[in-house]
């Protein structure tokens, strides 16, 4: 089986500084936070939540500039780590150079490169073919091109998903 990770902007329309979440909304994600923060605990792994949403357009790109460099799942899995295992702000070049470094990557020389329309254009293309798959949230897993898992799933449920597809 091969994993590819695709990007997809759940908030095309973000400000590119983020945004902050309304208290009331974060009340009502409370029940949704705790049970992944149990899956993430499962694994070792912390969950953070911040009271902010970043744009994360800027952190695609750089993951595209990853991928050119062979590096992109030990970069998507820093940045991952940077948003949710510490909740720092991955519209940051500052986070995203520090991810890089994590990952073996130049953290200046992608920036320098990811300022140009180079990976912009490329993202672009890649949203839209997200599109194409049917994708309208996120994490959406898509698996032999057609069949889709929707959300943070425990492992049983892509056991599942898997066993069910025809041989």
């Amino acid at each position: 089986m091969v994993i590819v990770w695709r990007p997809y902007l759940l908030r095309p329309d973000m400000p590119p500084e983020g945004m902050e979440i309304p208290s009331e909304y974060q009340d009502e994600m409370e029940d949704t936070h705790a049970r992944l923060r149990k899956m993430a605990g499962t694994g070792g792994l912390p969950m953070v939540f911040s009271g902010r949403i970043p744009n994360s357009r800027l952190a695609l790109e750089a993951t595209e500039y990853a991928n050119a460099q062979g590096r992109g799942n030990e970069f998507h899995r820093a940045v991952f780590n940077k948003l949710y295992g510490e909740g720092l702000n991955i519209g940051s070049w500052e986070v995203l150079k520090a991810a890089a470094a994590e990952a073996g990557i130049d953290g200046d020389k992608m920036q320098a490169e990811g300022a140009g329309d180079k990976y912009a254009a490329l993202l672009e293309w890649k949203l839209a073919e997200a599109v194409t798959l049917g994708i309208k949230a996120v994490p959406t897993c898509v698996i032999n091109g057609s069949h889709h898992v929707v959300g943070a799933q425990p492992y049983e449920v892509f056991k599942e998903a898997i066993a069910a597809l025809d041989p």
